[in-house]
């Protein structure tokens, strides 16, 4: 008994780890295509370095900010409104 525990322990934290491993491959994959994505927006405003590609890069970067900034706010509005329906308010 004591080993069919440890055996699906084990067996668990395994799948654990293929997943955060799955997950941080998926991130990465994702920041290099939005890199490019980028990249290939602001390349008609000029070559990498200079000042038009620059703040091209800028604003994109503070508009995916942004975006992000929205997207968290609107998760904890709903947790905060899940919270309260749960507790009956």
């Amino acid at each position: 008994m004591r080993f069919a525990a440890m055996l699906v322990l084990l067996t668990s934290l395994v799948g654990c780890a293929q997943y955060d491993d799955m997950r941080s491959a998926n991130l990465a994959a994702s920041a290099r295509d939005r890199v490019a994505s980028d990249d290939a927006a602001c390349r008609p405003s000029g070559a990498p370095g200079s000042p038009g590609y620059d703040d091209c890069r800028k604003r994109l970067a503070n508009q995916q900010a942004s975006e992000s900034q929205s997207h968290q706010r609107l998760v904890d509005q709903m947790m905060n409104e899940g919270a309260r329906e749960a507790h009956g308010q």
